[in-house]
């Protein structure tokens, strides 16, 4: 596909979501990076490790087995074959689109289309060689087409929906081709996936045997000491769209390239530091950004000893020459292993969370620089071996696969928006909240007591309940107020409605619209009403605003604030006052972990 280079028409990541090793959601997964954890595990359930040439450490996720199939409109027989990869896409892909403030009821039937990074299912091949009965649930759910047709099909996507396959770059790649459909027009918005499990044991062997895997199950990238990765699972998800319709926005995807090394002498697994210098360098010559511009690289760095000497020889060309002072550099990988497929996004996680923190964490296993990597030795690379202030105005970002295709995507970070100085709404607010269970319900609303003077989180759980979002039984709001919030949850059926009833002729008062002409449509119409009657010599705004105990004495008065507050269109519920308020491009929060029990917990092994 031909990019047409449309930098005017912006694309950022408006939302993500993600399951990592040892944590169930960003929110877990950022306290691990920031905290220093190791998220690899040395026991785990997924295969019994009985030969002693396999490494026994793996990073899992924690929540495998558990899927809401009626939740997603998944049979029950199709739920029990269905990959756990695709199971885990569908919650994340979900999430994803709720923390973009999004309801997924809104863009059903649109040009979104799904873009996801995957290779064979593990799952599949063991149901395969099992003594279950082959059916065509099996083929359904484990055939990797379905990585991606399963989301554009539960989600009503009408744009291109395919799997991309290039090993470990497949996510960066999935992402690049995204970028292109929206920026050709094909679609309008996407979702870029991506998922890695472990459930064969004989993969993780043919993996060690091409000595890429660490036996001490730790990744130590940029050490002296590596030799090789770790592997890890992880399922992630980011809505990407235009800036114009973004209702918030972590980052601009200001340009993305991608390669291949072709032949080499060496093999197909060799990396090539020419072919990645050369797709790095057209991601700037293209975009109009000089290298030097680049605040932070987030390195593909694997830990394996020809991986990253290739991949920093390159990086080292490009970014450094002529810098003032060291470029600072990570990976991911060092902190929760390599999660192959899915690695880009991990990184993309990583990354968009750092800068809405303020701090990068530091990379693990660091402790003697590569001697076979001279940037760190002469000053022009920093491993950020602790957590330091991060704050960059433009990010790279490297992938690459043990097949030679190469990807750079480069991000032009938002400006963090300034504290807001306290809310305080002029009138009480009504902000929705809906979910499968009482106690999603209960925790989203818990979410908002504890963020009630943050505007920006108002509006956009605000966005997600302007419409009904279907199999949610469980309703609940908040009245938001500066000094009191009040909690309701129930459950209906049906969406309720509501209605303002007004009387006739007799039964005003002094004062009555104080509160409603606070409300800017209801204002609005008042004062359009009022020009309507300054020619006749009435000014009905200041009846409004009047203190005149004997107002209402004149019949004309009575009359003409009965006839304004009657008519059609100018009361509003309170909820629609939240509609007025921008909705800001940066907020440093995740929605699509505040329920705490998002989905029904159904086990499907």
């Amino acid at each position: 596909m031909q990019d047409c280079h449309d930098f005017d028409s912006e694309i950022v990541i408006s939302g993500m979501s993600g399951r990592f090793p040892n944590s169930d959601n960003i929110d877990e997964f950022w306290e691990n990076l920031i905290g220093g954890v190791d998220m690899i595990v040395d026991g785990h359930d997924r295969f019994q490790v009985d030969n002693k040439t396999m490494p026994t450490r793996l990073g899992v996720i924690k929540t495998m087995d558990t899927f809401d199939a009626e939740f997603f409109a998944v049979h029950g027989k199709q739920a029990e074959c269905m990959d756990p990869k695709i199971r885990k896409l569908l919650e994340c892909t979900y999430e994803a689109i709720l923390d973009a403030g999004v309801n997924p009821a809104t863009i059903r039937g649109s040009k979104t289309g799904v873009f996801v990074g995957g290779t064979e299912s593990e799952a599949g091949a063991i149901w395969r060689r099992s003594y279950v009965k082959p059916n065509f649930y099996g083929v359904l759910g484990n055939i990797l087409s379905m990585m991606a047709g399963r989301l554009a099909f539960t989600f009503g996507f009408t744009g291109p929906s395919y799997v991309v396959d290039t090993a470990c770059s497949a996510a960066a790649v999935a992402l690049q081709h995204a970028i292109l459909n929206i920026r050709n027009g094909i679609c309008d918005a996407a979702v870029v996936a991506g998922a890695q499990l472990h459930h064969d044991p004989a993969a993780s062997y043919m993996f060690q045997q091409l000595e890429m895997t660490s036996m001490d199950g730790r990744s130590k990238v940029f050490d002296a000491s590596a030799d090789g990765y770790c592997r890890a699972e992880a399922v992630a998800a980011i809505y990407i769209c235009k800036k114009q319709v973004a209702k918030r926005s972590y980052a601009t995807i200001v340009h993305a390239a991608t390669n291949n090394d072709g032949y080499k002498e060496e093999g197909i697994t060799f990396p090539s530091e020419v072919m990645q210098e050369k797709v790095i360098r057209r991601v700037y010559e293209e975009s109009g950004v000089h290298p030097l511009q680049v605040d932070y690289l987030e390195a593909h760095g694997t830990g394996t000893k020809v991986g990253d000497p290739e991949e920093m020889t390159a990086v080292s060309k490009i970014f450094c020459d002529g810098r003032d002072g060291p470029l600072p550099i990570g990976s991911v990988k060092s902190n929760m292993g390599h999660s192959e497929t899915v690695s880009g996004l991990c990184a993309i996680a990583k990354i968009m969370r750092a800068h809405q923190e303020g701090v990068v964490p530091a990379n693990l296993h660091y402790k003697n620089a590569n001697p076979d990597i001279p940037g760190l030795h002469d000053g022009r690379l920093k491993v950020i071996d602790e957590n330091s202030p991060f704050n960059p105005t433009y990010v790279g970002m490297n992938s690459m696969g043990f097949g030679g295709t190469n990807v750079h995507v480069l991000f032009k970070m938002n400006p963090k928006e300034e504290e807001l100085e306290a809310w305080n709404p002029p009138v009480p607010l009504i902000l929705m909240a809906s979910g499968r269970t009482q106690e999603a319900v209960e925790h989203f609303l818990q979410k908002a007591l504890s963020h009630r003077e943050n505007r920006n989180f108002v509006a956009l759980a605000h966005e997600i309940s302007k419409h009904e979002i279907p199999r949610h039984p469980f309703r609940g709001y908040v009245v938001v107020e500066p000094e009191k919030m009040e909690l309701v949850v129930d459950r209906q059926e049906s969406k309720k409605a509501m209605w303002f009833i007004f009387p006739g002729l007799g039964s005003q008062w002094l004062g009555m619209c104080k509160d409603l002409i606070k409300f800017e449509t209801f204002l609005n119409s008042i004062e359009r009403s009022g020009m309507a009657l300054a020619n006749n010599d009435y000014d009905l705004i200041s009846v409004f605003q009047s203190e005149d105990v004997k107002i209402f004495d004149n019949l004309k008065n009575a009359y003409l604030i009965r006839r304004s507050t009657s008519h059609k269109g100018t009361i509003q519920t309170a909820r629609n006052k939240l509609e007025k308020f921008p909705l800001k491009k940066f907020a440093a929060f995740n929605l699509s972990t505040l329920p705490k029990q998002i989905f029904k917990i159904l086990r499907k092994i």
